[in-house]
């Protein structure tokens, strides 16, 4: 437990290194990105290996390189959030398309299922991160809205797990999780939707964006969508613990002892960091 509780500070601290500095300088967060990205798909892939799968590893770079490069010409070419999703969307989906089958072409004892894994790879890793990094570089004021994003995870799975230890009775998913429970599924997502509101209630975001919606029409939206980030995190987590039964494996890695491999720690957080996305678009919809 000490071990682990070390292990974690000295992670939320490197985190902290790179988000608290992109509020001045946001490339910052696509850095934080591509290391993330790297190592959580180098994880996925030796972890799909292990199952017995041949996902095509070269083919999960390209995947990474050219949302990198979506990134890098929106960034530079000062295109909107939307812009840069539109770009995404209309390259890096079709590339996942003919992932299906490239695996197979290249290779004619391929199983198409291999193809299948290592498009999923791709837009598994690249669409969550290439969310964070737009959202802290192209929207007005991002930062406000990346911060919960990536963070809101964290927070929803301390609330499970303390309403969990508490008055956790009855099972959810035995079958992945097995300590997962009802009432700390539920505490989880009633503390992030709570934490979500107040953070921007208590910042009054929308005064500092100089948005001229109602700050309690904003909370309560938040509110909503906290909530609903709180779901998508445990979902998250399950789908990471599907993974890692598939492939027969504990935890993905061991650069965090305690914790496990990178995408341990983010497993979670990759599937709030959208909803980050349409909060900021709803806060834009409401002005």
């Amino acid at each position: 437990m000490r071990q682990r509780i070390i292990t974690g500070i000295i992670f939320t601290l490197g985190v902290v290194a790179f988000v608290i500095p992109s509020f001045w300088f946001s490339p910052l967060m696509l850095v934080f990105s591509l290391i993330v990205g790297s190592v959580s798909s180098y994880e996925l892939v030796n972890a799909f290996k292990t199952g017995g799968y041949r996902p095509n590893a070269f083919l999960v770079f390209l995947g990474g390189v050219i949302s990198t490069l979506i990134a890098l010409v929106s960034y530079f070419q000062q295109a909107g959030l939307t812009t840069a999703l539109c770009l995404y969307l209309l390259v890096e989906v079709p590339f996942c398309l003919a992932c299906l089958i490239l695996p197979s072409v290249i290779d004619k004892e391929n199983h198409l299922t291999n193809g299948a894994v290592t498009s999923m790879i791709v837009l598994y890793v690249t669409f969550p991160l290439f969310c964070l990094s737009v959202l802290s570089m192209l929207t007005p004021n991002g930062w406000f809205y990346m911060v919960p994003a990536l963070f809101g995870a964290w927070v929803s799975d301390v609330c499970a797990y303390f309403v969990g230890v508490t008055l956790g009775r009855h099972k959810i998913v035995p079958h992945l999780s097995p300590n997962k429970t009802w009432e700390g599924c539920i505490g989880g997502a009633v503390g992030c939707a709570v934490v979500i509101m107040l953070y921007f209630g208590s910042l009054r975001l929308l005064s500092v964006n100089r948005y001229t919606v109602n700050v309690s029409v904003f909370c309560f939206v938040a509110f909503g969508l906290g909530f609903v980030m709180s779901i998508m995190s445990q979902l998250g987590d399950w789908l990471a613990s599907l993974i890692k039964r598939m492939c027969g494996i504990k935890d993905y890695g061991n650069m965090f002892p305690g914790h496990g491999g990178m995408l341990d720690r983010f497993d979670s957080a990759f599937f709030t960091i959208p909803i980050g996305v349409l909060l900021a678009f709803i806060a834009v919809l409401l002005t």
